[in-house]
């Protein structure tokens, strides 16, 4: 999960089980249906990622220092909840049976095809063949299953396929699943976006191994050399790649959680890529670039800064304190503090308006007085309300914490600001054990991408709110192929959030990653045929086709 510390992203986790936010991807106004038999579109961002033109011929050698913003607690991808910093490590060691490609539909790519029934109740994997596994194992459709099955027995990542009723492997390459419904969106959870982690898919030796997590196996362009937890993870070139082997000779990853600490490294060139939602710290980066001092790559708005609230537990599980909670919140003074104004878009759900998926509800507006007059009625009848509000120990972070605790407060909430490593907060939270606290990766995507989040039961339900309207929507949204008909569930999804207010959505920005002068290729993803991959899906990128020009 990732802080994003800095004036223009402040949420204090993001779970990427079912992470969200876009890259290049087709116009959300009309979305065109999906074809079922190889791949499923992505309706939602709104435009072309801006990319760089690179002239120099590519060189081998070298290697990247990448600074991401948060730790990971270790590198299961059924197991260890990562945001996008382990997400950039992830697409480093393993590969996603499908990627996206700039039109935002997912293609096969560790799998050969994904090929659906006429009314995709049966898909059918088939996996590339002659790929091998860091450890020399073979890729194998029993392999794929393997790690279904380890999903299925995660906490984390069950939810994702909540609709498998059961699994058959036909051959050494080939993987049948059937599914209780219809899933008519199924190759989007195969991404590795932020449908969650289901696509990585790891060693089957890694996933029988207790220190499995500390030491990943995977088939990617890159492998594990070593962790220090906290200080680097290094991968190196795998030469025996399935596709063209990597241009570096290897990758480190260094967790820098201070975003100023994180910016002053990239400044001195101790580091090499950085990702960034600050508008302003975007600005003058597409300046370095006019100078040739840097390359961007950006990503339009995607999923938007929330504020999670525990339902399970008093006072939260009292609409009144919610939709108050909402009301007290000058989301204009909100943007204004992150220096957004006139780059920022307020949320009030969470699909940014021009999105495909994005409904009109009637979701609390600010009315200070009408917070103020609930949070009285509710006082008065079962006494004075106090919470704590989880975040991480970035200054930043506390300032911005410190800004919404006064807006509560003028409502009559007592909010107490709670500061904890990045790894207590993540576990707190998927143990139900908070009350407040800033998330990330909802919302922004495909709808069905926030199964988990939204629906009750999946272990990733993080504010434990049910509705069985909501659950119903989310089950006929997921069976559906048809935009148009989807839409209309995911209408009803957005129209419950508004009413019972479990989320406090604050605003939608966009992502950037910026490299050193000399880093080239972050925009050049390519897919097994040569032909264009979607680089950037937030604050994730891929490696493989990057380079130095030293």
């Amino acid at each position: 999960m990732n802080a994003r510390i800095s004036k223009s992203r402040v949420r204090f986790f993001a779970v990427a089980a079912v992470v969200g936010a876009l890259a290049p991807a087709c116009s959300s106004s009309s979305p065109a249906p999906s074809d079922v038999t190889s791949a499923v579109a992505d309706t939602t961002a709104s435009s072309e990622a801006v990319i760089t033109t690179e002239v120099a011929a590519p060189k081998s050698g070298g290697n990247l220092v990448v600074g991401v913003d948060a730790e990971a607690t270790g590198w299961s991808p059924q197991n260890d909840a990562w945001g996008h910093g382990g997400h950039d490590v992830a697409r480093a060691v393993f590969d996603t049976l499908a990627v996206y490609d700039p039109a935002g539909v997912a293609q096969p790519y560790l799998a050969e095809s994904i090929t659906a029934n006429a009314d995709s109740t049966v898909w059918t994997i088939k996996v590339r063949p002659n790929v091998t596994f860091h450890d020399g194992d073979p890729l194998t459709a029993d392999a794929v299953k393997q790690n279904f099955d380890a999903a299925l027995a995660s906490p984390i990542e069950k939810g994702a396929l909540a609709l498998l009723s059961s699994m058959k492997v036909v051959d050494d390459l080939t993987l049948e699943m059937t599914m209780s419904k219809p899933w008519g969106a199924f190759p989007n959870a195969l991404t590795g976006g932020f449908a969650g982690q289901l696509g990585y898919i790891a060693a089957p030796k890694m996933l029988a191994s207790p220190d499995g997590s500390r030491n990943p196996v995977g088939t990617g362009p890159f492998v594990f050399k070593e962790w220090s937890p906290d200080d680097h993870l290094t991968v190196v070139r795998n030469d025996k790649y399935w596709q063209k082997p990597a241009l570096l000779d290897s990758v480190e990853f260094r967790p820098i959680t201070n975003s100023d600490s994180r910016k002053a490294a990239f400044a001195s060139g101790d580091i090499d890529v950085i990702a960034t939602a600050n508008a302003p710290e975007v600005k003058a980066y597409l300046d370095l670039e006019s100078q040739g001092k840097a390359h961007v790559v950006k990503a339009p708005p995607s999923d938007p800064d929330v504020i999670l609230l525990n339902t399970s537990k008093p006072p939260l599980d009292d609409l009144r304190v919610r939709k108050a909670m909402a009301m007290a919140l000058d989301l204009n003074r909100i943007v204004d503090f992150l220096e957004g104004t006139g780059v920022k878009e307020v949320a009030t759900g969470p699909y940014p308006k021009d999105s495909f998926w994005y409904y009109k509800t009637d979701y609390p507006q600010f009315d200070a007085a009408a917070a103020k007059k609930l949070i009285d009625e509710y006082t008065a009848e079962k006494g004075p309300i106090k919470l704590e509000y989880a975040g991480n120990q970035d200054p930043f972070i506390v300032s911005f914490q410190e800004l919404i605790q006064s807006m509560w407060a003028d409502a009559g909430i007592t909010a107490d600001i709670v500061s904890r490593a990045q790894g207590e907060n993540v576990g707190a939270v998927l143990g139900g054990k908070y009350d407040v606290t800033g998330w990330g990766g909802i919302g922004g995507d495909d709808p069905d991408n926030d199964y988990n989040y939204f629906h009750s039961g999946t272990g990733l339900d993080l504010t434990k709110f049910s509705s069985p309207a909501l659950d119903a929507a989310l089950d006929k949204g997921r069976a559906l192929s048809d935009p148009a008909a989807r839409k209309e569930q995911y209408d009803i999804v957005q129209k419950e959030l508004a009413a019972n207010v479990p989320f406090l959505w604050l605003e939608f920005t966009g992502w950037t990653v910026v490299g050193q002068g000399k880093v080239m290729g972050l925009d050049a993803f390519t897919l097994p045929d040569g032909s264009p991959g979607r680089p950037l899906t937030a604050a994730r990128f891929y490696l493989k086709d990057v380079w130095l020009d030293q």
